[in-house]
């Protein structure tokens, strides 16, 4: 089962038992720097100096079709992080868009409760722990035991390590080895040694995006 970036990060972030988000900070912006990678796969998203620009074209899943006509409607070309920002509430809600693209598809069950009783939630638990399983072992296998990363998983490393979340990919004592590992597989999709020419110039736009998303947070709580 081909998986969109961003449905493959909604999997690593939610509890595969309880449907609960881990708590990863920034992970709408990070779903919407997966989108626009899997946009600029398609060769949907080209980068023009710092900015990404849409061009015409189908995009083969709902999610980008939608993250694509938002770009197409710009009066001008953005820069990544003007995306990375501007999606998520375009598209709102991002995470149960990408949640329910995953339900349909049997991967996950939608769940609907209320906390204290009155607050709306939705949980996410796994009904076919196939997918993510495979997943998991594909970046076990790249960032623990070296083996060389196709193009894809080398995008998907890309977006997971601006946003923290290699260490929870790996055992206590191959994490140290995992985040060297996944930050220079990271400085490689950047440069186009882990991808293809057409897509590497959205990539280090986009982690730089994610990074400075992660960050805004975590200042506003040492200020305040």
């Amino acid at each position: 089962m081909k998986l969109l970036l961003a449905e493959e990060i909604f999997l690593l972030a939610y509890n595969e038992e309880s449907g609960k988000s881990n708590g990863t900070l920034a992970l709408d912006n990070g779903l919407a720097g997966a989108l626009l990678l899997d946009l600029a796969a398609e060769e949907l998203v080209v980068a023009e100096g710092k900015d990404l620009r849409a061009v015409a074209g189908t995009a083969s899943h709902p999610i980008l079709a939608a993250a694509h006509a938002e770009l197409l409607h710009s009066d001008s070309a953005r820069t990544a992080s003007h995306w990375v920002n501007k999606l998520p509430a375009a598209l709102k809600p991002l995470r149960l868009r990408v949640g329910q693209s995953l339900a349909e598809r049997g991967v996950l069950s939608e769940q609907h409760r209320k906390v204290l009783g009155i607050f709306p939630a939705t949980t996410w638990p796994e009904v076919d722990p196939g997918p993510e399983l495979e997943l998991r072992r594909r970046l076990a296998g790249v960032l623990v035991e070296d083996a060389e990363p196709d193009p894809r998983t080398a995008l998907l490393i890309a977006v997971l390590s601006p946003l923290a979340m290699v260490r929870g990919l790996a055992g206590k004592e191959h994490r140290k080895h995992a985040s060297s590992r996944a930050e220079q597989i990271a400085r490689d999709s950047a440069t186009g040694a882990a991808t293809s020419a057409a897509v590497s110039s959205s990539v280090q736009a986009v982690q730089s995006a994610i990074m400075v998303a992660v960050l805004i947070p975590a200042i506003t709580t040492v200020t305040t």
